[in-house]
């Protein structure tokens, strides 16, 4: 990671902040889509697990492509652009067989955004990284809250739009960051040479399980939500809340990288998330699951900065975009497969309250596995 002075630029911040708007209406919403149109926890699974193996298949592409592009950003723009254009494909069918190809295509394109994104930013301001995902995270905030209180008086096929015209803002966006080529010009190397280095290939394996219930509650939380009798309005103002909780981490998590590295602040991360899912699963109404976003800053978050700022100072300039996409395709590719499909199918069996329960117990279970080892070695 780059330990020169932050240098928070207001213009580079924009792309974050139109990525997380679009991704909050994304995220947040598509769900609520989908159930409108009928479909169960399964199938609501089955879209969103077909969206991961879309980011499975595409990223380490989109991570070489990067690696050896002689123009990072306009990259970034063209695939902004695609992911807009395929997700008001989801107003022509709404059989579950188009809905779910037109998430594929749509996820195809989308996933590649912030791993490049961040490539970018890493590179030139890696001290004001937590500054630029803080604006991310207000941004995705603002944006949840608005698009909930809309969408309480309108309909939620109204979020494709707003998704589609967000990320139209965030390919001009895009053009706004600093000029970033790929470092290969002779060498061809892959992602394979990342997984020959085993203690990133250790922390991935933790990140797996511990993302897979994060991938469950991006897909179940919302129906969940309304099922205790919340409104779109108080689910808006859910990640709301729950994007605020990110801000103290972020403003500081250039130096809590420095001073404890990656895998020990992981390991806190993974205990309140299994906080976090045993509240949910046992919240008797929505006021408590409203609250339970409160955990949300110490989350996921904290493990995807860390391993971003890890993979930054870890892989060779060569290998950056395709470090960033190797996390992203465990993070939201393999982890989001095993938490829609498993959970899914978890959820329809036993309930949703039970299956965040379950992750829980996922989450007890990867920290005991990994804190061990996280806390006997030493930082470089």
């Amino acid at each position: 990671m780059d330990e020169r002075k932050p240098r928070f630029s207001p213009r580079r911040a924009l792309f974050s902040a139109g990525y997380y708007a679009a991704n909050a209406v994304y995220q947040g919403y598509m769900s609520l889509f989908y159930a409108g149109l009928g479909f169960n926890s399964a199938q609501l699974g089955g879209i969103s697990a077909s969206t991961a193996a879309a980011a499975l298949a595409a990223q380490p592409g989109w991570g070489m492509l990067g690696d050896r592009s002689q123009s990072r950003r306009k990259l970034l723009c063209r695939l902004s652009l695609l992911a807009a254009a395929a997700l008001p494909l989801a107003l022509l069918r709404r059989s579950f067989a188009a809905q779910l190809f037109t998430a594929m295509l749509f996820y195809a394109f989308f996933c590649a955004l912030l791993p490049l994104g961040d490539a970018i930013l890493l590179e030139a301001d890696g001290g004001a990284f937590g500054g630029y995902r803080l604006a991310g995270g207000a941004s995705f905030a603002l944006s949840g809250a608005a698009v909930g209180a809309l969408l309480g008086r309108t309909g939620p096929e109204y979020a494709v739009w707003i998704a589609a015209g967000l990320l139209l803002l965030t390919a001009l966006a895009a053009l706004l960051l600093p000029e970033s080529p790929g470092k290969q010009r002779r060498e061809r190397v892959g992602m394979m040479a990342l997984l020959r280095d085993r203690e990133l290939l250790r922390m991935l394996l933790f990140l797996l399980p511990v993302q897979t219930t994060m991938g469950f509650f991006y897909t179940f939380y919302a129906p969940y939500f309304q099922e205790l009798g919340g409104s779109s309005a108080m689910l808006g103002l859910g990640y709301l809340l729950s994007s605020l909780s990110e801000a103290p981490y972020l403003l500081l998590s250039g130096r809590v990288y420095r001073r404890f590295g990656a895998a020990r602040p992981m390991c806190v991360s993974a205990l309140i998330l299994a906080a976090r899912w045993l509240a949910l699963g046992l919240a008797p109404s929505a006021g408590v699951a409203l609250a339970s976003q409160l955990l949300h800053g110490g989350g996921f978050i904290v493990m995807s900065v860390s391993m971003a700022y890890w993979i930054a100072d870890r892989v060779t300039p060569e290998l950056r975009a395709s470090g960033q996409g190797l996390l992203n395709m465990v993070a939201f590719g393999a982890s989001r497969i095993a938490g829609n499909l498993g959970g899914g199918l978890l959820a329809q069996a036993v309930g949703r309250d039970r299956a965040f329960l379950a992750g829980a117990g996922v989450c007890a279970l990867a920290l005991c596995a990994f804190a061990p080892w996280a806390f006997r070695k030493k930082e470089k």
